[in-house]
């Protein structure tokens, strides 16, 4: 019995903070000008206690286009797998994603949201740069 408990025990004390925190790091890959064939992307590190979406938008005073969207796969066994999961993703802009926007100053957001865990949603993790336009 004491050795059931000293496995499990542990296991479902930290599987408990995963279903809490899912989203562990949101980082975004954006060069600082962004102009037709620009590379962009982002890299993000989750418990895999869920499926994590990802959105990469580009916003720029009252227009937003989004620019990709991903999904973080959760583990096959996610309650006792406590491996981090690490994912990234890229996109290439094309000139169609530039419909609208004028030259200067804009935002690419990042935004990672984990799924329900115990009646709750965690808030999005959201990640933002500065960057330039040249369409």
């Amino acid at each position: 019995m004491i050795a059931v408990l000293t496995v499990h025990v542990p296991l479902a004390c930290y599987s408990g903070y995963r279903a809490i925190v899912q989203v562990y790091s949101l980082k975004l890959r954006v060069p600082s000008e962004l102009h037709a064939g620009s590379h962009l992307g982002y890299d993000v590190a989750t418990s895999g206690r869920t499926n994590v979406h990802v959105r990469l938008m580009l916003i720029q005073r009252t227009r937003a286009e989004t620019l990709m969207v991903g999904l973080v796969r959760d583990h096959e066994n996610a309650s006792y797998d406590p491996r981090t999961i690490h994912a990234s993703a890229d996109v290439d802009l094309s000139t169609e994603k530039f419909a609208g926007f004028d030259t200067g100053p804009a935002v690419v957001r990042g935004v990672a949201v984990g799924g329900p865990q115990w009646f709750r949603t965690p808030p999005p993790t959201i990640t933002e740069t500065s960057v330039v336009l040249r369409p």
